[in-house]
């Protein structure tokens, strides 16, 4: 099968087994013009929805039905990101074969992390499909003019943020005595480090010379978005040294700040003791 047969069937197909299809062995490279599809194909219970909903706030996560929610709503992330990343595929089909690869992976990886999600809070009797689905992640297609501020926005900002979530997530769940959820988001954090590091070695590939990473991240974007997208609401920077970053960008991150405040209160966080960041494995790849 052709990478761009592949990438087709999970952003076209209205079945969401489709869309959890593994990759298949032996994946050819192919050459086509650019394809910029507008909208996945969804069944009606997962098209997405303007109508908005709250993730509940971590000191309610004591409670089993707010777990399955919470997970409802990485669910959908997951799944904008294995749509988008065979986006990706389509959109920029002169991109480097170790790219492509990368973001197949990358695909897979997403898909077992929706699995993941998916049985467990069908486990807090909720069903993927049962709340709205955001479109946040496809509302940035304006955005992915090029292979590089593609990655900026997908692999160093979204994906870059969630090492900052899962850590979070991965504490609270513990913290309620829930082992088996806050292994599944060590799972996603150390898939996370993997995707931002395939991302961060397409973006330093191009990045002009005697240009800092984080200019040329800032020359990627375009407010409204900005370098609020790749924190989460507590940033935990030694888990971007993992994932490859150079110190000045990990300092200039940590700095930033725009007017966005946020529905969580920090010190409702702090109480979790987040100051040394979960590892199942000895070593990332």
């Amino acid at each position: 099968m052709k990478i761009s047969e592949y990438a087709k069937h999970l952003l076209l197909s209205n079945s969401l087994s489709d869309k959890l299809l593994p990759p298949p062995k032996g994946l050819v490279n192919d050459t086509h013009p650019d394809i910029r599809i507008l909208f996945p194909g969804r069944e009606e219970r997962f098209q997405f929805s303007d109508k908005k909903v709250k993730i509940p706030r971590l000191e309610h996560l004591n409670q089993l039905s707010n777990r399955g929610l919470t997970l409802h709503h990485f669910a959908n992330h997951e799944l904008m990101a294995i749509e988008l990343f065979a986006w990706a595929l389509l959109a920029f089909p002169n991109a480097p074969v170790a790219s492509k690869l990368g973001f197949i992976k990358t695909i897979s990886e997403e898909q077992t992390h929706l699995k993941l999600y998916i049985n467990r809070m069908h486990e807090f009797g909720v069903e993927f499909g049962d709340l709205p689905l955001n479109r946040l992640f496809w509302k940035q297609l304006d955005l992915f003019h090029s292979l590089e501020s593609f990655t900026a926005v997908m692999s160093i900002s979204f994906e870059g943020a969630n090492l900052d979530y899962s850590q979070v997530y991965a504490k609270v769940f513990k913290y309620f005595g829930d082992d088996v959820t806050s292994d599944i988001m060590l799972t996603i954090f150390e898939d996370e480090v993997k995707h931002v590091k395939r991302g961060l070695r397409i973006f330093d590939k191009n990045k002009p010379e005697g240009t800092s990473v984080w200019n040329h991240y800032l020359s990627q974007i375009k407010f409204p978005f900005t370098p609020r997208r790749a924190k989460g609401y507590y940033y935990l920077p030694e888990t971007r040294k993992l994932a490859g970053f150079e110190s000045n960008f990990i300092h200039e991150l940590g700095e930033y700040k725009d007017e966005y405040t946020g529905r969580v209160n920090l010190e409702s966080v702090k109480k979790f003791d987040l100051g040394n960041h979960l590892l199942r494995k000895n070593k990332l790849a």
